[in-house]
């Protein structure tokens, strides 16, 4: 992979600037070189005042020489200073026009999203009996043809071997409008005009939006299974969260460190990890990892890592996942004013921000890896790792969570390299993520380094401490 696929685009800090990895080393760099060479001419300087008189009047070039250097390297320093300016200048007006574009193409998402509403029941029901006609063409045609194999696990093995589709930035780009507009849709829907939608939607008082989207599919999910004794799809169960290890562990260094410890994505492993950590005198403090999605099925079975938990953690309730996540915490000792660090993979990045939003707990930062989370703010320090080509961090919306102490990191993993084969979303796989957070370690952005350095106490590389694992899995009611 080249190292341009690998660069990274920081934004967010409570700044417009929008940069990539390439201007913040270039900046650090022209900040180092403005720096060194003021100092180097004042020692000069300094210089010229302790040559010897004698030195001096058996070459009398020197003094003047040694001034034209300490001049000449007080210009470089100046120049560096305003290249570092106009570079953060440029990143800032960058900025800035992302951000107004941003605007624009979501308030025109949001009349067309509006509009849809409005029209969606008429579209149903002129259109229904004309896709339902030619949809059973299709698949009558599809069945009938010879050779066509009648498997639909070859749809799945279709899409691994074809990962271009879900892993195309124009399409994630889509789903993030699509599910930013939700609150538009809703609100067309009910028949409130546009402009009142804006006003009652996420932009306004906040009464429709990603959240009560899901709310919503969790109703319709609840009346679908209300005749079925609660089996429907996505309908809660009661969870148990078991201890199954626990050994010694040594503090993580880096960002890097703490994503190589998240748990690994199995039917079978732990979902939660819990380290603690006690200073000279006793006080623990704690990191949290919390794994991604198990199970996809809309039906709930035994994995409480499901998308059960899923669309209810999105409705901001508390899913299987979320309560697992409680319960584990508990079990670990963690009390109201202990000091937290969360890490969070996937959905386990939504249960991070929704631990953190709790108040339950003194979170002092989060660290999300291809999570739904961009329209979720928190109070802690959050660095939000984000690949370009993942749908998932798409389902949360556009990245309107703000903040000075709310990092977005993004990374386009396919631009000039062909996305590997065998994997049906290889953007959203833990491993690519490990190593975007092996990038962000080695950022010079300063936003960045900011989040690292609160980080600090979290990140010793040495205090001895005990990691546990829990795994969590539905109950039968």
């Amino acid at each position: 992979m080249t190292r341009d696929t690998d660069e990274l685009v920081v934004s967010g800090g409570g700044s417009f600037a929008v940069s990539t990895d390439e201007i913040a080393t270039t900046a650090f760099r022209l900040r180092s070189i403005e720096t060194e060479a003021l100092a180097a001419a004042g020692r000069l300087r300094a210089l010229q005042l302790c040559l010897d008189p004698l030195v001096a009047a058996q070459a009398p070039t020197v003094p003047t020489l040694v001034l034209q250097a300490a001049h000449e390297l007080e210009q470089a320093s100046h120049t560096a200073g305003e290249l570092d300016f106009s570079l953060r200048l440029a990143a800032e007006a960058y900025g800035m026009v992302e951000d107004t574009m941003v605007d624009g193409i979501r308030m025109a998402s949001g009349v067309v999203g509006n509009v849809l509403g409005h029209i969606a029941p008429f579209l149903f029901l002129a259109g229904s009996p004309l896709l339902a006609a030619a949809g059973s063409g299709v698949l009558f045609g599809l069945a009938t043809r010879p050779g066509t194999s009648k498997n639909p696990a070859d749809a799945a093995e279709w899409m691994r071997e074809h990962p271009e589709l879900a892993n195309n930035p124009a399409v994630t780009a889509a789903v993030r409008l699509l599910f930013s507009s939700s609150d538009d849709i809703i609100a067309g829907l009910l028949g409130v005009p546009p402009g009142a939608g804006a006003v009652i939607g996420d932009d306004g008082l906040g009464l429709f939006g990603i959240r009560e989207a899901a709310g919503l599919v969790l109703v319709a999910a609840g009346v679908a299974g209300a005749g079925s004794a609660g089996r429907g799809p996505l309908i809660e169960t009661p969870v148990r969260t078991t201890r199954v290890s626990t050994s010694p562990v040594t503090a993580p260094s880096s960002i890097s460190d703490l994503a190589s410890r998240m748990p690994a994505t199995s039917s079978a492993g732990s979902q939660i990890k819990i380290e603690k950590y006690a200073d000279a005198d006793g006080n623990p403090s704690y990191i949290v990892y919390l794994g991604g999605t198990v199970d996809m099925n809309a039906m709930p079975s035994g994995e409480a890592f499901d998308m059960t938990s899923n669309v209810t953690s999105m409705g901001a309730g508390d899913g299987a996942s979320y309560r697992a996540a409680v319960e584990a915490m508990r079990d670990s000792g963690i009390q109201p004013g202990d000091p937290i660090f969360e890490v969070g993979y996937s959905q386990g990045g939504l249960l991070a921000v929704q631990l953190e939003q709790s108040g339950d707990y003194n979170v002092q930062g989060v660290v999300t890896l291809g999570s739904p989370v961009g329209q979720l703010e928190t109070d802690a320090p959050t660095l939000t790792i984000a690949h370009t080509e993942d749908l998932v961090p798409a389902l949360g919306g556009l990245d309107t969570a703000s903040g000075d102490d709310r990092v977005l990191v993004r990374r386009t993993l396919y631009d000039d390299a062909p996305i590997p084969v065998g994997d049906a979303f290889p953007s959203h796989d833990l491993g690519a993520y490990r190593e975007t957070a092996e990038l962000v370690d080695g950022s010079r952005d300063q936003r960045v380094e900011k989040f690292i350095d609160d980080a600090a106490p979290f990140l010793s590389g040495t205090a001895p401490g005990t990691a546990t694992e829990y795994r969590a899995e539905r109950v039968e009611r």
